[in-house]
Protein backbone atom coordinates (compact mmCIF):
# COMPACT_ATOMS: atom_id res chain seq x y z
CA UNK A 1 0.00 0.00 0.00
CA UNK A 2 1.44 3.35 -0.99
CA UNK A 3 1.47 6.45 1.15
CA UNK A 4 -1.21 8.03 -1.03
CA UNK A 5 -3.47 5.01 -0.53
CA UNK A 6 -2.95 5.07 3.23
CA UNK A 7 -3.72 8.79 3.30
CA UNK A 8 -6.87 8.20 1.27
CA UNK A 9 -8.04 5.46 3.63
CA UNK A 10 -7.39 7.61 6.69
CA UNK A 11 -9.26 10.60 5.27
CA UNK A 12 -12.14 8.31 4.32
CA UNK A 13 -12.30 6.94 7.85
CA UNK A 14 -12.21 10.48 9.24
CA UNK A 15 -15.13 11.51 7.04
CA UNK A 16 -17.11 8.40 7.96
CA UNK A 17 -16.48 9.05 11.64
CA UNK A 18 -17.57 12.67 11.26
CA UNK A 19 -20.80 11.55 9.54
CA UNK A 20 -21.51 9.17 12.40
CA UNK A 21 -20.95 12.00 14.86
CA UNK A 22 -23.41 14.17 12.90
CA UNK A 23 -26.06 11.54 13.53
CA UNK A 24 -25.08 10.96 17.16
CA UNK A 25 -24.91 14.65 18.06
CA UNK A 26 -28.34 15.24 16.51
CA UNK A 27 -29.79 12.43 18.61
CA UNK A 28 -28.07 13.74 21.73
CA UNK A 29 -29.35 17.28 21.21
CA UNK A 30 -32.89 15.97 20.65
CA UNK A 31 -32.74 14.00 23.88
CA UNK A 32 -31.26 16.94 25.77
CA UNK A 33 -33.92 19.32 24.43
CA UNK A 34 -36.71 16.94 25.47
CA UNK A 35 -35.33 16.82 29.01
CA UNK A 36 -34.15 20.46 29.23
CA UNK A 37 -35.64 23.02 31.54
CA UNK A 38 -37.74 25.77 30.05
CA UNK A 39 -35.73 28.30 28.06
CA UNK A 40 -32.68 26.08 27.66
CA UNK A 41 -32.00 24.66 24.21
CA UNK A 42 -29.19 22.62 22.74
CA UNK A 43 -27.81 22.38 19.23
CA UNK A 44 -26.10 19.36 17.66
CA UNK A 45 -22.83 21.32 17.63
CA UNK A 46 -22.91 21.36 21.44
CA UNK A 47 -22.28 17.60 21.37
CA UNK A 48 -20.19 17.22 18.21
CA UNK A 49 -16.47 16.80 19.04
CA UNK A 50 -15.22 17.68 15.54
CA UNK A 51 -16.99 21.06 15.45
CA UNK A 52 -15.78 21.79 18.97
CA UNK A 53 -12.20 21.12 17.88
CA UNK A 54 -12.60 23.37 14.84
CA UNK A 55 -14.07 26.19 16.94
CA UNK A 56 -11.46 26.13 19.70
CA UNK A 57 -8.32 26.54 17.51
CA UNK A 58 -6.15 27.28 20.56
CA UNK A 59 -2.41 27.06 20.36
CA UNK A 60 -0.66 24.21 22.12
CA UNK A 61 0.86 26.63 24.62
CA UNK A 62 -2.59 28.04 25.43
CA UNK A 63 -4.02 24.52 25.86
CA UNK A 64 -1.15 23.63 28.20
CA UNK A 65 -1.65 26.83 30.18
CA UNK A 66 -5.37 26.13 30.51
CA UNK A 67 -4.69 22.59 31.75
CA UNK A 68 -2.11 23.91 34.20
CA UNK A 69 -4.59 26.45 35.59
CA UNK A 70 -7.31 23.81 35.84
CA UNK A 71 -5.19 21.30 37.73
CA UNK A 72 -3.26 23.82 39.84
CA UNK A 73 -6.02 23.85 42.42
CA UNK A 74 -5.85 20.08 43.02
Amino acid sequence: MTLAEVSSVISGLYLKDELHWNHTSSSMSLLANVNASKGKSFKPNDFHPYTQMKESKKSIKQEAQDLYETFKSF
